[in-house]
């Protein structure tokens, strides 16, 4: 006789796509495989590294969702490479949403700058090779003039400072910071 284990129900819904107005409650960086080891680029050069490191950037959005009976916002996420190099998806993502920004803005970026910040998100649905589907941030603009923003709850705690994640920590990774390390203010905002 056969040894059958069956899945839990989900009750899981992804957040609709749309856009969506929206804060940035959290920060973090995150390494992981890299999908990519042993591809070949178009320049003809083999990526070797084992991991790669990525920021992440959450969002809670003014889309409500009940957890429970209670209304809350919605989760959305933005990852892209820890690089603001010129070429990179993350610094075209950062200017989408802060035009102002200049180059020298970043040569150190500090992520956690905006924490706090207002954004209208476009959020976009793709559906893995299991064929779940998955909500990201794919574009970020400035929300528009009052626009009442979701609340972060006094509560959260962010994942840098959960006690798993502090027990896990081996090393120190270094900050993604930016520029103006003398009035501490970096961002043109």
């Amino acid at each position: 006789m056969a040894t059958i284990i069956e899945a839990p129900e989900s009750n899981f819904t992804p957040h609709p796509a749309g856009t969506f107005i929206g804060i940035m409650r959290d920060a973090c960086l995150r390494t992981r495989p890299n999908p990519w080891k042993g591809s070949e680029n178009d320049k003809g050069q083999v990526d070797d590294r084992d991991t790669i490191t990525e920021l992440v950037l959450e969002f809670l959005t003014d889309h409500l969702v009940d957890i429970k009976g209670e209304l809350l916002p919605g989760f959305v996420r933005y990852t892209a490479t820890a690089s603001v190099a010129e070429n990179s998806n993350l610094r075209k993502f950062l200017k989408g949403w802060f035009p102002q920004l200049k180059d020298e803005d970043f040569k150190r970026f500090d992520a956690d700058k905006l924490i706090g910040k207002g954004a209208y998100l476009t959020v976009s649905h793709r559906t893995d090779k299991k064929g779940n589907t998955w909500a990201n941030v794919v574009g970020a603009m400035q929300p528009p003039k009052g626009s009442v923003l979701p609340l972060i709850p006094k509560d959260f705690v962010r994942y840098q400072d959960r006690p798993e994640q502090k027990a896990a920590q081996t090393q120190v990774q270094p900050p993604v910071t930016a520029g103006n390390e003398e009035d501490g203010s970096d961002l043109p905002f």
